[in-house]
């Protein structure tokens, strides 16, 4: 395989199915077809982190279908009914709540730790009878930049506030101090109900922003090597992060940047999007 390849063009007529949780619930899965692409960020990509690089071209072999949106506390709910995405302090917001809600039935599940994603992948698989899991790295930035080789599945994020949700001007209103891009307005200070924005090519909602994503993979060097064990990570391993969230500058929501967290560890801006196997 050369050290680049053209990305898989997305399939035409993208399938989706929607399968029952109970209690009026449910979860929209999309299929990805099988393909080849070039995982990582190129040279000339700015800003670029070094464990972006060098990018390498990767094949996935199988398609699977992936959730269409991030995984919902309402979603989550059905699993473990006691979680608790809670809320954002702000310092001096007023007298009434405790800060900003991130437990709406349709913001994306936030605080769970990786192996509470994957246990919930199992439960979900149990129910359809079919694997389910977290996407590998490599399956996740092929299925978020769905045929595209620029730093996100719109392009070069110039009109990225109608794609994701990310650290813009209305972060300040409850985080003053925080690092954001002030010349942008994406709507939302904080996580905000998925499928709010515009998707990638391939139908998939969310990939950049709202919140970041658990992998199933260990964080490793580039290029990917199979005998380092990225697909088989044990406890001790931080496991991948992808995406980006609402408290996360542009270039932390591009289609190649790559974060890790251990993999017993809530993070406020983590939660999870799930992977059926063909």
């Amino acid at each position: 395989m050369t050290a680049l390849l053209l990305l898989a063009l997305p399939a035409l007529g993208q399938t989706e199915r929607v399968v029952d949780l109970g209690e009026g619930v449910s979860l929209t899965l999309v299929a990805v077809p099988a393909g080849e692409f070039t995982m990582g960020a190129p040279p000339d990509e700015s800003p670029l982190d070094p464990d972006e690089s060098p990018p390498f071209g990767f094949r996935i072999a199988r398609g699977f279908e992936l959730g269409k949106f991030e995984v919902t506390n309402a979603q989550y709910a059905r699993f473990d009914a006691a979680h608790e995405t809670g809320w954002i302090d702000t310092h001096g917001k007023d007298r009434v709540g405790p800060g900003w809600p991130m437990n709406g039935p349709n913001q994306p599940v936030a605080r769970v730790t990786g192996l509470e994603a994957e246990a919930f992948c199992r439960w979900l698989g149990e129910r359809l009878g079919r694997v389910c899991r977290l996407p590998t790295e490599a399956e996740w930035e092929y299925a978020c930049r769905a045929g595209t080789q620029t730093p996100f599945s719109c392009g070069d994020g110039a009109d990225l506030e109608r794609f994701a949700n990310f650290a813009d001007a209305n972060l300040g209103v409850i985080k003053p101090w925080s690092v954001r891009d002030n010349d942008r307005n994406d709507g939302a200070p904080t996580s905000c109900e998925v499928g709010r924005y515009q998707p990638n090519p391939w139908g998939l909602h969310d990939m950049h922003g709202n919140v970041a994503e658990w992998t199933a993979s260990a964080y490793r060097p580039y290029p990917h090597d199979a005998g380092d064990g990225p697909e088989q990570p044990d406890a001790t391993d931080e496991r991948v992060v992808r995406g980006g969230s609402w408290d996360d500058l542009p270039r932390r929501c591009r289609s190649a940047f790559r974060l890790s967290y251990q993999a017993a560890q809530p993070v406020y801006n983590v939660g999870l999007r799930v992977l059926v196997e063909e």
